[in-house]
């Protein structure tokens, strides 16, 4: 896996869960790693942050109105109020930008099982779904975001367990010499998608990009299984798709 800092991917919309460690993470491998154009909104802050960058690629990072999974297919216009605004402020076309929605498989706050199967069978392309629906990509972190940024520093991460997103934390604190967000580089964007491919391979699943939905949906049958029998997951988060997908990383 190799990081092209050339490569220009134009506009891209990340709708995430957290308010917190998501947008501190983008703001490092976009603004900062990667240099582009980078507009933020969070859902506990009425103001848009946009930094001072000039890039032909621009990154958009929002939330949901709510941090639970269902809150992806909430029937009022919360995210319609916030594509409004970026396509009339920001110059934000989000219909013909790629969308990815960034959220965690922790059991403990994220238990709808069905919802979640239901969701990666229906947002598996990042432009446009089944019957012209608006684009979009469902990539889990098992159990949680945090496994991006472990993922980055530590060798193996995908034969380490965790049962809930609070717990690598934990193990976060514990490294903090070696697990920083503020230490990420081009580098460690590589190895964390060198990690992830580490569990493809591990799991004898065919990584194939151009079939997202049907890579989703078997990493949730295994993790869900391994999850029954061991009551955690192993250690992997599905955020390196989107940049595989974008051409950000090359195979």
């Amino acid at each position: 896996m190799k990081i092209n800092k050339d490569k220009s991917i134009g506009r891209v919309l990340f709708i995430v869960e957290g308010v917190r460690t998501e947008f501190s993470l983008f703001r490092r491998i976009f603004c900062d790693v990667l240099g582009y154009e980078y507009i933020e909104k969070r859902r506990n802050n009425a103001k848009f942050f946009k930094n001072k960058n000039k890039s032909t690629s621009k990154v958009a990072v929002i939330n949901t109105e709510g941090s639970n999974i269902s809150s992806i297919c909430d029937n009022n216009d919360y995210l319609d109020r916030i594509f409004e605004i970026l396509i009339s402020e920001y110059n934000f076309p989000v219909d013909n930008a790629a969308i990815y929605y960034i959220f965690d498989r922790d059991a403990k706050s994220n238990l709808n099982k069905q919802l979640i199967e239901k969701l990666i069978g229906q947002l598996k392309n990042a432009y446009e779904n089944d019957n012209g629906e608006r684009g979009g990509v469902l990539l889990l972190s098992y159990p949680s975001i945090e496994a991006y940024i472990v993922s980055n520093f530590i060798d193996d991460t995908y034969l380490m367990k965790f049962e809930i997103g609070d717990k690598v934390k934990e193990y976060i604190t514990t490294q903090n010499k070696i697990i920083q967000l503020n230490k990420i580089t081009a580098e460690t964007i590589e190895k964390a998608a060198n990690e992830m491919m580490k569990y493809f391979k591990s799991e004898e699943i065919d990584f194939c990009i151009d079939n997202i939905g049907q890579m989703n949906e078997e990493v949730f049958k295994r993790q869900e299984t391994e999850y029954n029998k061991q009551k955690a997951y192993n250690l992997v988060s599905l955020l390196s798709i989107a940049f595989i997908d974008l051409g950000i990383i090359e195979e």
